[in-house]
């Protein structure tokens, strides 16, 4: 089967194919960009009126990670607003989730799972009396060059101003965000904790990279003296074909991604695709914890 290509991967990935405004951020226009091992479909089951989707990028077996799923109308236009309890399974075994709201525009359930082995996995969703089914690839952790939650970040450089490595704009948020002061190779080297945000705000075919940067950028205050923040842009300049060299050395082929590492580089947790202030909260307090 010829690989995907990362506009196929992204809206795939995210189970919302044909809805780019509800799907993963990007497209370079290179079929050959690297993906992250797992992919992921969605149909929805039987005659149910809302349409379950995955919205977490890669799944790997063996590790305590986070999976996100979301209810879309059954067109897949919009979430569905979520006014009552949600009953999960995953193969078939029930899973406690969180719904989550805050500061996202896509209201999201979080179940934080440990897959014991690669493969294909059915995640179901009952709202209402009905039910409707995802699928999710589980990869191998051999086969993913993503950094996962237990691997080190790669230490490359990231653009600043004293050294774009060709990028312009550095970054796209408007303003500009204050998280580009330090190279990430730099930063890795003062060992802290540290959270590191992929994502392009201007550039984003969804509606998450804007709202993720903002929600990283509100706990900056509480956690600065604990947590060196930082941003990477996923584009070498505004067209948008061309990926950022530390988006090439992350293998990333979809984003927004935020990674938090401790002081020793070991990733602790990943929150990718839409993530709200809450849990993004959470995450940091473990993080320094």
């Amino acid at each position: 089967m010829p690989p995907l290509s990362r506009r196929e991967f992204l809206l795939a990935g995210a189970g919302l194919a044909g809805l780019a405004a509800l799907g993963a951020c990007g497209d370079d226009g290179n079929d050959n960009a690297a993906t992250t091992g797992s992919t992921r479909s969605t149909e929805p089951a039987g005659r149910a009126t809302f349409s379950l989707v995955v919205s977490t990028f890669t799944h790997v077996s063996g590790i305590d990670e986070r999976l996100t799923v979301a209810l879309l109308t059954a067109e897949r236009t919009g979430p569905v607003a979520i006014d009552g309890p949600v009953e999960l399974a995953i193969d078939g075994e029930p899973v406690e989730s969180t719904v989550h709201t805050d500061g996202t525009p896509l209201p999201y359930l979080l179940v934080r799972h440990r897959f014991e082995k690669p493969g294909p996995v059915e995640v179901a969703a009952t709202y209402k009396g009905e039910t409707s089914e995802a699928g999710v690839t589980v990869s191998d952790p051999a086969e993913v060059e993503v950094p996962f939650p237990g691997t080190a970040m790669i230490s490359t450089p990231s653009p600043t101003p004293a050294n774009t490595l060709g990028v312009d704009p550095i970054c796209t948020a408007d303003p500009p965000c204050p998280l580009h002061d330090v190279s990430l190779d730099a930063a890795l080297g003062e060992r802290r904790p540290l959270a590191v945000l992929f994502s392009t705000p201007a550039l984003c075919k969804s509606r998450f990279c804007g709202p993720v940067l903002d929600t990283v950028l509100a706990q900056r205050e509480a956690f600065a003296d604990r947590v060196r923040f930082l941003h990477v842009e996923i584009y070498s300049d505004r067209t948008g074909k061309t990926l950022a060299p530390t988006v090439k050395a992350y293998n990333l082929a979809a984003e927004p991604v935020l990674f938090l590492a401790g002081a020793d580089g070991i990733v602790r947790d990943r929150l990718d695709n839409a993530f709200d202030r809450v849990e993004t909260r959470a995450a940091l307090e473990r993080l320094v914890g």
